[in-house]
């Protein structure tokens, strides 16, 4: 079974290159490319990661933040990872408050970013497994 990947970025080059890296490394791959279809696709289906950029609406902004708030209220949080093109403390503090397992700058090593998603996505199993197995 492949780990289920969604990408959230308004950039269709960028979602052209994550689906083509992640789906080659095993990934299902899913995209998004506004918070509402963001929404959508996580009411639908359980990731086991997601992808998200910081920006996805010019002169707003935050919508990585929302998706990353959403996924900490979720009873099976996912491991989230926000990006961004532009350094905004405010939304690094912000990302960390709300649980996101990185805050990274664009451009990101995809094969970095593989690793470290897989390694998250192994802890949270490795957790689940330790829970369940307490309190069975």
């Amino acid at each position: 079974m492949c780990d289920r990947l969604l990408v959230v970025d308004d950039d269709e080059s960028v979602l052209r290159t994550y689906e083509t890296h992640f789906g080659a490394a095993g990934f299902e791959v899913h995209r998004a490319t506004t918070l509402q279809q963001a929404a959508v696709r996580l009411a639908a289906l359980r990731f086991d990661a997601v992808i998200a950029d910081v920006c996805l609406t010019p002169g707003v902004g935050g919508e990585g933040l929302t998706i990353a708030a959403f996924l900490r209220n979720q009873r099976h949080r996912s491991p989230v990872v926000v990006l961004t093109a532009y350094g905004a403390p405010d939304h690094a503090e912000a990302a960390s408050r709300l649980g996101a397992d990185a805050f990274l700058h664009k451009p990101v090593s995809l094969v970095w970013l593989e690793s470290l998603l897989r390694a998250r996505i192994d802890d949270r199993r490795g957790s689940g497994s330790e829970s369940m197995a307490a309190a069975g």
